[in-house]
């Protein structure tokens, strides 16, 4: 792909422009107050699925 806009076709600057839309290094501002208060979660802090293990266990 061309750097230079003028010389893209349509579906060039379509693509340039969502690579822009996307970019997550572009935009550190929150897009809502609940996602600027919220702390994202470790893995390990998501819980887990009960296995049957689990279950007979707690019978």
């Amino acid at each position: 792909m061309s750097n230079s806009v003028k010389d893209m076709d349509e579906q060039e600057q379509e693509i340039n422009q969502l690579v822009e839309d996307i970019n997550p290094r572009a935009d550190n501002s929150p897009d809502s107050l609940a996602e600027a208060t919220t702390v994202p979660l470790a893995d390990d802090e998501l819980g887990g699925m009960a296995s049957e293990e689990d279950i007979q266990k707690n019978k």
